[in-house]
């Protein structure tokens, strides 16, 4: 693991005790709310966005809710924290973020998609003042178990209650989930600072489509032209743009071709526990996160060509 700058943790100290001040704004009309009582007032629509358990509820589409089974971010989170891909992911997401962001232990990062809090956890225990942001309430409540000071918020992707509000929006492997992804980052784009960041990983190659994409309720896998453009379009300029999973990508690539070929007619869709790809084989396990942590290094330097996986810095344009 890369450690982060010199004298992040000094700064990380001074940040824990002086608390910043969050500003929300209604999802829908993007007037600031008034906090009271009942949760939070939009004096504009006049809609009230209660509190559940702590956490703002900040959803106004409440039937976007139903696309996931949020039954399983205990087996996903237990899973995450040995898993090959899992663990070397988190890391490169943090090197990349401690060589690339100035001054990251003041900077204020929201992860949208937070999920189980696998990587908010690991940023957070890093020194990154990160906050969580995710659909599913179950999800946020088993988040607050493992990070119970850091600020959560449900929320709906395409409809934040934010308005430049952070320095950092993080988006790992959320993208793929949502059908309106230009929406989405349009929205990441109104909710950071200007020249703000957003850092995010996607599948990639549509050619690796297989069930384990169907099971986990992704709408597509990108590539790196397609998804820079798309950025581009929606108010960032790509400051890197690396696939990874390089070294592996062969592997992944045989086994999804096999999967295709062996596939059992009756597979339904929504199985993700029983997933081959998130088995864990101790010595083989151990392997593959030792190529990752290659790749760590690599792509410090240089994007690499190829990957099963890839993984996007962005700032904001000016005047956007």
């Amino acid at each position: 693991m890369c450690p982060l700058r010199p004298g992040m943790a000094r700064l990380s100290t001074i940040r824990s005790n002086t608390a910043r001040k969050s500003f929300l704004c209604c999802p829908t009309c993007k007037n600031r709310l008034e906090k009271s009582k009942s949760g939070y007032i939009c004096h504009a629509c006049n809609t009230v966005f209660p509190i559940i358990n702590g956490i703002p509820s900040l959803v106004v589409h409440r039937g976007a809710i139903d696309s996931f089974d949020a039954s399983i971010f205990e087996f996903l989170f237990k899973m995450e924290q040995k898993h090959f891909w899992h663990v070397g992911r988190k890391e490169i997401i943090l090197d990349l973020l401690g060589r690339n962001i100035p001054d990251l232990a003041r900077s204020r990062m929201l992860e949208i998609g937070c999920g189980n809090g696998s990587v908010l956890t690991f940023l957070n225990k890093n020194g990154i003042e990160v906050e969580g942001g995710d659909i599913f309430m179950e999800g946020l409540a088993f988040c607050r178990q493992k990070a119970d000071s850091v600020p959560l918020y449900q929320l709906d992707v395409l409809a934040l209650p934010f308005q430049q509000e952070f320095d950092i929006v993080g988006l790992f492997d959320v993208l793929e989930h949502i059908d309106d992804d230009s929406r989405a980052l349009t929205e990441i784009n109104r909710a950071l600072k200007t020249s703000g960041d957003l850092i995010l990983t996607v599948p990639a190659h549509k050619f690796l489509w297989s069930r384990h994409d169907e099971a986990s309720y992704h709408k597509r896998r990108y590539n790196r032209t397609e998804l820079i453009t798309k950025l581009e379009r929606c108010g960032f300029v790509v400051k890197k743009a690396t696939y990874y999973m390089f070294f592996l990508f062969p592997v992944l690539s045989m086994m999804r071709l096999l999967s295709k070929i062996f596939s059992n007619k009756k597979h339904e869709k929504g199985d993700i526990q029983t997933s081959l790809e998130l088995k864990t084989i101790p010595v083989i396990n151990n392997a593959f996160l030792a190529s990752l942590r290659l790749e760590k290094y690599l792509v410090r330097y240089l994007n690499l060509p190829f990957g099963a996986s890839l993984l996007i810095l962005a700032e904001k344009k000016d005047g956007k």
